[in-house]
C-alpha cells in the first residue's frame, strides 16, 4: 500500500498546537478528544517507531493496539 493511499501528509509535516485559545476552539468544534498521558506517550512513541520503517499506522490503530495490550498485561 502506497503512503498516499492513506495519508495526506508526510511525518514532520504536522505541528503541534500548543496555544490555549486554538486548542479550546478545537475542542468546541469537535470535543475533547485526548488521552491519557501515559497511552499518549505509548501512541507518540510507537508511532515514531513505525513510520520511521515505512509501518503507516493511524492514530486509531495505535489507540486499539494499545488498549489491547494493556488489557492483556503486556505494557
Amino acid at each position: 500500500m502506497d503512503r498516499s493511499d492513506r495519508f495526506t501528509f508526510m511525518p514532520g509535516d504536522l505541528k503541534e498546537v500548543t496555544d490555549e485559545r486554538h486548542l479550546a476552539e478545537i475542542k468546541r468544534t469537535y470535543g475533547d478528544i485526548s488521552m491519557p498521558q501515559d497511552e499518549y506517550e505509548w501512541v507518540r512513541n510507537e508511532g515514531k517507531k513505525r513510520w520511521s520503517v515505512g509501518d503507516y499506522v493511524s492514530t486509531d490503530e495505535l489507540r486499539s493496539e494499545y488498549a489491547r495490550r494493556k488489557a492483556l498485561g503486556n505494557l
